[in-house]
């Protein structure tokens, strides 16, 4: 499954509903089902939120968001892709660097501790998602910013999941 456009609750709702009834979905286990599910709805909500807003001067820079879920022999991979300010790539590429580090049982006490922390008004983010897909996957989360034009990059994230 591949999408690529605009990401509003309309079309999560029908990339949800487009997942759920696909045979490869239906065909799996309940506990491999829920993590790609899960990885897959915290990636569409990345998405959405964080997206870098792009002013009317500057859309010829502008490049679609993207998701898409594909199967590799006994696993899952999803992708998901969107423009961010360069501004924020060092704290997002910090928040990667650290859940990939990170082993389940710390990565647990992360997830305590930042949803425990009161949020400040300039905050993106405590990467709670991201917590919760390192969580969901045995493997490392591989990522990339591709730079664009001035202040924006094209960032992806690659969460494979195991059957």
């Amino acid at each position: 499954m591949d999408f690529e456009g605009s990401i509003s609750f309309g079309s999560i709702e029908i990339l949800l509903n487009k997942l759920r009834s696909a045979p490869e979905f239906q065909g799996l286990k309940k506990p491999v089902k829920k993590r790609l599910y899960g990885i897959f709805v915290e990636s569409l909500d990345n998405i959405y939120k964080y997206s870098a807003r792009i002013s009317t001067d500057d859309l010829n820079k502008i490049r679609d968001p993207m998701v898409s879920v594909k199967k590799l022999d006994d696993a899952f991979l999803i992708t998901a892709g969107n423009m961010v300010s360069n501004d924020d790539i060092g704290e997002l590429r910090f928040k990667l660097d650290r859940v990939n580090q990170l082993d389940n049982e710390a990565l647990k006490t992360l997830y305590e501790d930042v949803i425990n922390q009161e949020s400040g008004l300039d905050d993106k983010g405590a990467g709670l998602g991201l917590i919760t897909m390192a969580l969901r996957t045995d493997k490392e989360i591989n990522y990339s910013f591709t730079s664009l034009e001035n202040d924006y990059s094209f960032f992806e994230i690659q969460i494979t999941i195991n059957e």
